[in-house]
């Protein structure tokens, strides 16, 4: 039973093969350097038209989670936030990667928030930089008697939904 200790010991010394994904056993979030993981190339099964586990990864509860170039870039990182080859650090930004498909700035960084919360941000920083309506021109939407913003012939609002394709999310 190899761990991901050994895995990014492995990596370290350069002892992959092209085409290699890490497998991990159990939830990504939980990944420990004592977690059982392994090295393998995944197969492609021509009968059901997918890709599966190396021969007896699946029986050992392993599940495939990013490729070998990514793992190694991920080590690469971790080794460059802490100054050291740091198992620890790898960890902490394997786990990060794999969960959140990115790298983190520093080291024990914070979970991303929920998708809703930085769409939610990204809506905010957009609607602010629309600046304040001019009560002088009306906003073109029917019904509406709301001013435009610059460069705009609607409103906030409306230049929101027509801009981004969906209901303004605010209520101001």
């Amino acid at each position: 039973m190899g761990t991901l200790r050994n895995v990014i010991q492995r990596i370290r010394n350069h002892q992959t093969a092209n085409g290699d994904w890490l497998y991990i056993a159990g939830d990504p979030a939980d990944l420990t350097l004592n977690t059982e993981a392994d090295l393998g190339c995944p197969e492609f099964d021509e009968e059901h038209d997918e890709e599966t586990a190396p021969p007896g990864f699946s029986e050992r509860g392993l599940r495939s989670t990013i490729d070998v170039d990514t793992l190694s870039t991920s080590i690469g990182w971790a080794d460059r936030l802490s100054g050291t080859q740091d198992d620890t650090a790898a960890l902490d930004i394997i786990r990060y990667y794999i969960r959140f498909d990115a790298w983190p700035e520093t080291l024990n960084a914070p979970d991303l928030p929920p998708h809703d919360e930085i769409l939610c941000r990204f809506d905010r920083e957009f609607v602010d930089k629309l600046g304040a309506e001019d009560p002088s021109k009306y906003c073109r939407r029917d019904g509406c008697n709301r001013g435009v913003v610059k460069f705009s012939v609607f409103c906030r609002r409306h230049h929101f939904e027509n801009m981004r394709q969906r209901p303004y999310p605010f209520n101001d």
